[in-house]
């Protein structure tokens, strides 16, 4: 999420929004947006109900959590991108800045 902070002006700059969604409960997940410095909000899903629905549920880690995934969702609620990435793989945020254009 580090990487996706430090592009963060460069997303808004082309009127695009970032969020992260997590199955952490509020506490954890606000501590984890002040220890990196994240300008963006990390939207709190403990019933994990979000991450089933977008197919996005791991439920092999650690009780069940989040896999890392982008999504760039338009003014009118249409899904223009989707990428469902790896712990070690994840879509660099240039592409994403690229893809806000």
């Amino acid at each position: 999420m580090a990487d996706y902070r430090d592009h963060y002006d460069e997303i808004r700059a082309y009127g695009s929004n970032l969020a992260a969604v997590s199955v952490d409960p509020p506490q954890t997940s606000e501590a984890v947006r002040r220890d990196l410095r994240l300008p963006f909000k990390i939207l709190c899903d403990t019933a994990r109900r979000v991450v089933r629905q977008w197919d996005i549920y791991n439920s092999r880690e650690r009780g069940g959590i989040a896999k890392p995934a982008v999504f760039i969702i338009d003014p009118g609620r249409t899904v223009r991108y989707a990428s469902v990435d790896g712990v070690s793989s994840r879509v660099a945020p240039p592409e994403i800045v690229r893809l806000c254009k």
